[in-house]
């Protein structure tokens, strides 16, 4: 079995690339595709693990990862930050949605894709709206380029013939080897651990979908290997809580002094609050709440509270 893993460096590429070095069966070849080299991650891989620097973009590096025939592939390439993706709208569109529909194009009938989408495709939802336990029957409403993208690949996606997933992730948390600070969970964590005051925009009452970055990978990997998720949407979501009460949590979880501020200013996204019940329904259980992870991270990071 072959697994190619695309934007394989990432937050989340770095927690799968975790698990299959810990799979004692190396019949599991892995290929890493990421057009950034990053030292720490690539050093030590396994026998069986082959890392290719490369852009999706590029033809010649899409032909070379699809002769290797992978059985199974991650699409985890993309430019992120949703909120200032309004500033790079063109890179935005080239590399999340023209890119990846070039490479989607070129992959086989017998591929198995899994499509890492967004919450945040319900970032956008008015008011008047229903907000809370959207399912994913609900109508996406996308606002800022980021979710955008993503939702026109599952529109891809969805009229396509493929053998796809797709998994909407909420907001990710928690520890990987290529851990990012800049999501508003492992913000308020590093905040925390540092003692340092938490600011929150607005009242601080819209609430937000989250998820361990171990438990996306383990839903991806659980979804794989389902037959009944061909073709499918899923919602990636462990826990839904407000802003404020996340950072309260947080605060609490690791005995911080921090204080929490609110400033008058504009939330970029709606409220809402997705259910998980799609996938509950088919025998995943998660097993990374946020207190767990907040206090794994707190372990791993202990020096800065000292």
């Amino acid at each position: 079995m072959r697994v190619l893993i695309v934007g394989g460096l990432g937050y989340i590429g770095s927690a799968l690339i975790e698990h299959y070095k810990r799979v004692k069966n190396r019949a599991i070849n892995v290929d890493i595709l990421d057009k950034r080299f990053v030292p720490h991650l690539v050093a030590n891989l396994p026998e069986n693990f082959y890392f290719v620097q490369g852009d999706m973009k590029e033809s010649k590096v899409r032909q070379f990862v699809l002769k290797r025939k992978p059985d199974v592939i991650y699409l985890l390439a993309a430019e992120v930050h949703a909120e200032k993706s309004i500033l790079r709208e063109r890179a935005i569109w080239e590399n999340n949605f023209e890119a990846m529909v070039r490479f989607i194009e070129k992959c086989s009938s017998g591929m198995r894709l899994i499509y890492p989408s967004t919450g945040n495709v319900f970032g956008g939802i008015k008011e008047t709206s229903k907000n809370k336990f959207l399912t994913e029957e609900d109508p996406p409403s996308p606002k800022y380029p980021y979710a955008e993208s993503k939702r026109a690949v599952e529109g891809y996606l969805l009229s396509s013939k493929k053998n796809f997933t797709i998994c909407r992730l909420g907001t990710n948390y928690g520890y990987a080897p290529g851990v990012r600070f800049d999501l508003v969970t492992n913000n308020f964590i590093r905040k925390a651990l540092i003692g340092e005051n938490i600011l929150i925009h607005g009242n601080g009452r819209n609430f937000r979908p989250t998820v361990c970055v171990k438990d996306s990978v383990r839903a991806m990997l659980f979804l794989s290997r389902l037959k009944e998720s061909q073709g499918e949407i899923f919602h990636i979501v462990c826990e839904n809580f407000t802003i404020r009460d996340l950072a309260k949590k947080i605060i609490s979880f690791v005995n911080s002094s921090s204080k929490i501020n609110y400033v008058v200013r504009e939330v970029p996204f709606s409220s809402y609050h997705l259910s998980n019940q799609k996938l509950l329904r088919c025998g995943f259980r998660f097993m990374w709440n946020l207190n767990r992870a907040v206090k794994e991270m707190s372990k791993i990071f202990a020096s800065l509270n000292r």
